[in-house]
């Protein structure tokens, strides 16, 4: 059977060290009805005009600014012509054959989303189809092994990465564009194949459509923000997927023992902000869920909301319990440099945060005594509780740094500058959600 016509859409940000063996290994392929975009979104390293000027064959779309993951892709999808879409991250290099194997999967009318085998670049596995733990944690099959075929067979999957992907344009059309409420990245992918397979098509895993990819490449200098991405988007993409009753018996118990592993550290401040975010949004997926036929048909948009913010209401409490347990245990996370050569001030931090009474002494006998014995009357009930406000203070400050410093080590500013971002966030969204709280409970009174 002749392969279909395919457009390959390659978004890029900032990613101009790549565009060159990325697109020199897809414009090799050997096939004939080739469409190769180029969707830009707002680089500010010269990607576009590198792409315009060195690859004058490839259709350049350039967005003003960075629109993220799926918005980027949905413009591209809407501009391409071909019968194959595939889509391909910029820091990729596809092998030989890749694009025929890949096409030659979506021939099959049952099928719609086919995947790829995916390599790092140390020749290890990366990605031979995927799937979802009770949590929504995406587990990658193969991940680090060292490939000696057993990932050769094509195989259904439970979903397959954006990192490389194909459909057909009939099941975008079935199915419609990336959803871009999963802004800026992750899990787009996996709800992009669990409507393919809500549709009643096949996810496939196609070994024969080999590549390698520099994961995470756009990330990688912002670890911290992928942290939080990837919560949100993984939060998104259950609320939207997984019935009540599978979040409050499968997805609740899962996510407060991987809590109660974390301790408080930047990995649960990242998934807090994430029950926070969506906590203030949950009346739009309420209304979704009812529509969309995932809510019981005897439960209302206003009963699903509440049941669903509960859920929420009590992540966000083990988080703030285990914070507390943590403290009070003394058992936080170890004390490590936020730069280089500020070990002293650590030191300095945990030694004197705890105020002390001033002692009074003198080489005149009976002096000290006299001055103790007057301040005693003057002064010491006013001293006494400034002593206590700024011992409380000094407490929070060591225990917030010490939290922040975990997983830091000797960090960079741009690290720095995330975290204290991470915190702000985390704190104007407690404050958001404690107004809905009130507003509810008012409610209810009246």
């Amino acid at each position: 059977m002749e392969s279909p016509p395919a457009s390959v859409i390659i978004l890029s940000w900032n990613g101009k060290d790549y565009l060159q063996p990325c697109l020199e290994a897809v414009l090799a392929q050997d096939y004939s009805a080739l469409e190769v975009i180029v969707v830009d979104n707002g680089s500010a390293d010269g990607s576009a005009d590198f792409v315009a000027t060195h690859f004058p064959q490839v259709k350049l779309i350039r967005n003003p600014q960075n629109i993220g993951f799926a918005a980027g892709n949905n413009t591209g999808l809407r501009q391409a012509q071909g019968d194959a879409l595939v889509l391909l991250n910029q820091d990729t290099v596809v092998r030989p054959g890749w694009l025929a194997a890949l096409c030659a999967e979506l021939t099959d009318s049952t099928v719609g989303i086919a995947g790829c085998k995916i390599f790092n670049a140390d020749g290890t596995l990366q990605h031979a189809g995927g799937a979802l733990d009770a949590r929504g944690a995406a587990v990658h099959l193969g991940s680090g092994e060292v490939d000696s075929g057993q990932y050769d067979r094509p195989a259904d999957a439970e979903f397959v990465t954006g990192a490389a992907l194909a459909l057909t344009a009939g099941t975008l059309k079935a199915i419609g564009l990336l959803d871009e409420g999963f802004y800026p990245a992750y899990y787009e992918d996996t709800d992009w194949c669990f409507r393919a397979k809500a549709a009643g098509l096949r996810v496939r895993y196609v070994p024969a459509a080999a590549l390698v990819h520099a994961e995470s490449a756009s990330t990688e200098a912002m670890p911290l923000a992928r942290k939080t991405m990837m919560h949100q988007g993984r939060l998104r993409f259950l609320l939207k997927h997984r019935p009540l009753a599978a979040l409050q018996t499968g997805f609740l118990p899962a996510e407060q023992a991987w809590l109660s592993r974390l301790g408080h550290t930047i990995e649960m401040m990242a998934a807090r902000e994430a029950y926070l975010k969506h906590m203030l949004s949950l009346g739009e997926m309420a209304a979704w869920r009812c529509q969309t036929g995932l809510t019981a048909p005897t439960q209302t948009v206003r009963a699903e909301w509440q049941a669903l913010l509960h859920l929420l209401t009590t992540l966000r409490h083990t988080c703030l319990q285990r914070e507390a347990r943590t403290i009070a245990a003394g058992n936080g996370p170890p004390v490590v440099s936020l730069t280089p050569g500020s070990d002293h001030h650590w030191r300095e931090l945990q030694d004197f945060w705890q105020l002390q009474e001033y002692a009074f002494r003198s080489s005149v006998p009976g002096l000290a005594l006299f001055r103790k014995l007057w301040h005693n009357i003057a002064a010491r009930w006013s001293d006494l509780a400034l002593i206590n406000q700024q011992t409380k203070v000094n407490w929070a400050v060591k225990n917030l740094m010490t939290t922040l410093a975990q997983e830091v080590g000797p960090a960079t500013d741009q690290t720095l500058r995330e975290i204290n971002l991470l915190a702000r966030r985390v704190v104007e969204l407690e404050q958001q959600v404690a107004v809905l709280q009130e507003s509810l409970q008012n409610q209810q009174r009246k």
